[in-house]
């Protein structure tokens, strides 16, 4: 009994083991190569160690867009900069060109303004002694103003006429101005045309330079024979100081064609011949003037019909001009004392002919603006008239910018009437209450 039980028992082990090996078997037959191989079954994908990291074709195309885009912003920078280089080489090229010119500009303005200041004041002197019958005893230098002008062209007189405004004994041309064209022959380097509001001359030059012609504008006369066409023509001479020592004015005569053009030439008439004389300090000491009578046709007599001749004598500020006159004139010949202050303004001009029938003396006042503000008229020792100048320079409602009034005085030195000689009006002063009338 006790054997069967232990048979048992060891065959029961023995089916267990083979059931166990059984198993074992079946598992290890599911990891087989052909049971891999099988589609159905979840395979992942073997890794292989690299040394890259793959892209997508779409990473690769981003990076060349940035890579195009970082040459075309480089390319547009060296772009750039090349433009404004050149910009800034052209700006410097154009700016130096610019320089360039206006230096050459500026020099070529300062030696035109030079050639005029040497040349203007010899030929300004010698039109304005041609031109005039004003007496003048000394003229100022012409000066460059900044780099562009010139100053103006001042020049004195000794006046006769006082009843003038502003300043009768100073001559003013103002150089800088439109009103005054100056033509220059710049080949033979000569000034050959002055126009200014107050002459206008051209010049013609001989061989040497002590000549000058001056000719002046033409115009029509109506003489005893009918209408000729005059042209007046100057010979001016200088010594070899410069200065002038005589001036001839003579008149082509031309017919009128046309009613006011010029025509054919008839003949030429002196007349009138100026003459001066100066001391050491090349001041004026003598000055006549010589005046051939009127022709009017050719074959009339060429003859003089009055001269006159002044003798200067000058003391300090003070200027004594003797005229005498051929054949002489007890009521105009005569002596005129001048007297300058330091400004050289004229402060008094007087007058006593030879027959002391004329014995008068003017006194001048000025303004603030150096003006003549009055005259006052002495004759005879007495004032018996004076005359006001009035400016309304700077009112630009007024109807006359100047106005001259008279006022006559009587015995007692009092002024009772006034004339307006601008306006011709008169007013009347009361003797008894003082005040004045209406202008009427």
């Amino acid at each position: 009994m006790i054997k069967i039980k232990h048979g048992r028992f060891c065959l029961h082990w023995i089916i267990l083991i083979l059931i166990f090996t059984l198993c074992v078997t079946g598992l290890t037959a599911q990891v087989t190569e052909d049971t891999v191989r099988d589609i159905r079954l979840y395979r992942p994908s073997a890794e292989k160690p690299e040394d890259t990291i793959p892209v997508s074709d779409s990473l690769d195309i981003h990076q060349q867009y940035i890579r195009d885009s970082i040459e075309a912003r480089q390319q547009f920078l060296r772009d750039s900069i090349e433009a404004r280089l050149k910009f800034i080489q052209d700006s410097i090229i154009a700016r130096e060109i610019f320089v360039r010119d206006s230096i050459l500009r500026r020099q070529r303005i300062l030696d035109s303004l030079d050639f005029l200041k040497s040349k203007l004041p010899g030929l300004l002197d010698a039109s304005l002694r041609t031109l005039k019958e004003d007496i003048i005893i000394s003229h100022g230098k012409i000066e460059i103003v900044g780099d562009s002008v010139l100053s103006d062209y001042t020049y004195r007189t000794l006046p006769f006429d006082l009843t003038k405004p502003y300043t009768p004994w100073k001559g003013i041309l103002n150089l800088s101005d439109n009103p005054i064209k100056i033509n220059v022959d710049k080949t033979r380097k000569r000034i050959i045309s002055i126009q200014a509001p107050s002459f206008a001359c051209s010049f013609s030059y001989g061989a040497a330079s002590d000549v000058l012609r001056i000719n002046e504008p033409g115009m029509i006369k109506q003489g005893r024979e009918g209408k000729f066409y005059k042209v007046p023509i100057d010979s001016v001479f200088f010594d070899r100081q410069g200065r002038i020592v005589k001036i001839k004015h003579y008149i082509h005569f031309h017919r009128v064609v046309n009613n006011y053009q010029k025509g054919a030439p008839l003949f030429i008439h002196l007349s009138q011949v100026k003459q001066y004389e100066y001391n050491a300090y090349n001041q004026m000491t003598h000055f006549q003037v010589v005046h051939f009578c009127d022709r009017w046709s050719e074959p009339e007599e060429k003859k003089v019909c009055y001269i006159i001749t002044y003798s200067l004598k000058i003391h300090g500020k003070t200027y004594i001009l003797t005229r005498q006159n051929d054949p002489s004139n007890d009521f105009s010949d005569g002596t005129f004392t001048c007297e300058f202050d330091d400004d050289y303004n004229l402060k008094s001009l007087a007058f006593k002919n030879t027959s002391e029938s004329e014995n008068w003396k003017t006194f001048i006042e000025l303004n603030e603006a150096g003006h003549v503000s009055r005259y006052l008229y002495q004759i005879n020792g007495t004032i018996r008239q004076s005359m006001d100048v009035i400016y309304h320079l700077d009112d630009p409602g007024a109807r006359n910018k100047i106005e001259l009034i008279t006022n006559t005085f009587e015995d007692d030195g009092i002024c009772y009437q006034q004339k307006n000689n601008t306006t011709g009006k008169i007013r009347i002063r009361d003797k008894m209450t003082g005040e004045w009338g209406p202008w009427r």
